[in-house]
């Protein structure tokens, strides 16, 4: 069922409610109706057959009840003392009455209630039909009486239910139009998404009247739109590159292979070399492959499922061996300083953080001189587990600084080098997945520090 047939679903019984009372009130007044009781208790009298009961009559007395004052006690007889209808206590609802024994207690009531006698013209019965009427005199003394009539509390809910329920439709309907305009509006602007348009913004109208939950979700489909186009964009971005990357070692290995299929290196010197320049164009393509397998990797949520809770100071004991073991091989002076308490757990997927730490390290490797000092350190900072790999080599310029982490951006000094600038897009991506947070502070000629901060479980 779409959410438009909820919402009448929810009107109509809504709606219902007010209708089903005023149904009720009104079956309630014609069951409790003067009319009804005194026409009934005329048909019941004997003698009296009420078909032969004139039209004026009925007028008569029926613009009679409508316009006497409600609620009250009162009794309908005929001058002969016939009862028809009584409420008041001391005269019988049936049989007769004795005009004598009446007026003397009426008499004695009249300190306490106010009477009042009204002679109803009646043509189908020989005399007149009288109506007596009673209430407090408190009543009259707070002002509830009148003009000589009661106020009707009845016509007054009936009243009030009619205008209730107007204004429950018209509100009803003023939402309804509101929340139809902007679930239109919604579905206007998603189905240009799915056929493809993305270039142009989502319109997103809070200032005309329909600002809303609804509406503000187009606010969320518009930051979709950014970044889907944005990851488009990447993607188109990332096929160029690599396709033109993979050309370059491509084209050194088919030229050498060539070459060695047509004779042309027949000195063995010269067949080594191309044979080397080949094999070292391979790992170039092995790593190039590796890089891309990485990025792509990194933006399946699958990554998640690795995830396990893991000691941190255990965790970074054995990459200590790594860089101490790594720099010994690239002639770098390392210095690792772990104040991490034992016990601190983190949840995290080895794998990843790993490849993420080894490109950090390999970079500050990279772009440092033999001898060079590389630090890597590990401290509790602020509720969290704080990660630094810094080194004192050439350092990167702020517009470098800023674009480090962007996809294919290659800084100033690694475009003289072999890379597709994926590397560091790889590293932030891994730390977002986990939720971590990086940043990087360098300055040129002087060295650059990678800094993570990572959330402590326990």
């Amino acid at each position: 069922m779409k959410i438009r047939s909820h919402f009448i679903l929810i009107v109509l019984t809504l709606a219902a409610v007010p209708i089903l009372f005023l149904t009720a009130f009104a079956t309630y007044l014609y069951i409790t109706s003067p009319e009804r009781i005194l026409f009934d208790g005329l048909s019941k009298l004997e003698g009296f057959d009420i078909k032969k009961m004139t039209s004026a009559d009925r007028a008569a007395v029926t613009k009679y009840l409508r316009e006497r004052p409600p609620d009250l006690e009162e009794a309908f007889f005929f001058s002969d003392g016939l009862v028809i209808l009584s409420t008041i206590p001391s005269i019988p609802s049936k049989g007769r009455i004795n005009a004598d024994k009446m007026s003397s207690s009426i008499f004695e009531k009249a300190k306490d209630y106010n009477y009042q006698i009204t002679s109803i013209p009646f043509e189908s019965y020989d005399g007149q039909l009288i109506h007596l009427i009673r209430y407090p005199r408190g009543v009259a003394k707070k002002g509830a009486l009148t003009n000589g009539t009661l106020p009707r509390p009845r016509n007054f809910i009936a009243i009030f239910a009619i205008i209730f329920e107007a204004f429950f439709i018209a509100l009803s309907l003023t939402m309804f139009k509101k929340i139809e305009s902007s679930l239109n509006l919604v579905e206007k602007e998603a189905q240009k998404l799915r056929d493809g348009d993305i270039d142009r913004p989502i319109e997103i109208p809070l200032d005309k009247g329909y600002s809303n939950e609804i509406t503000r979700l187009l606010a969320n489909i518009e930051e979709f739109r950014k970044v889907f186009k944005e990851r488009k964009s990447q993607r188109d971005r990332f096929v160029m590159g690599i396709s033109h990357d993979l050309k370059t070692p491509l084209a050194v290995i088919k030229g050498y292979t060539e070459g060695i299929v047509d004779g042309l290196f027949n000195d063995s010197q010269k067949m080594n070399y191309s044979l080397e320049i080949i094999l070292q164009k391979c790992g170039q393509l092995e790593k190039m492959i590796d890089d891309i397998i990485s990025f792509i990797k990194m933006n399946d949520t699958d990554w998640t499922k690795n995830f396990a809770d893991c000691d941190l100071l255990e965790y970074l004991t054995e990459f200590e061996k790594y860089a101490n073991a790594t720099g010994g091989v690239f002639n770098r002076t390392i210095n690792c300083e772990i104040k991490i308490p034992k016990g601190t757990i983190v949840r995290m997927d080895k794998q990843l953080v790993s490849r993420a730490l080894e490109n950090l390290f390999s970079n500050a490797i990279r772009y440092t001189a033999p001898q060079a000092k590389i630090d890597a350190r590990a401290e509790i900072a602020g509720g969290k587990a704080v990660l630094s790999i810094s080194d004192n080599g050439i350092g990167m310029s702020p517009e470098d600084t800023e674009h480090v982490f962007e996809l294919f951006y290659r800084g100033t000094h690694s475009r003289r080098e072999q890379g597709q600038g994926i590397g560091l897009s790889v590293v932030k991506t891994v730390m977002d997945i986990h939720g971590w947070e990086i940043g990087v502070n360098s300055e040129k000629g002087v060295g650059t520090c990678f800094t993570i901060k990572i959330p402590i479980i326990s």
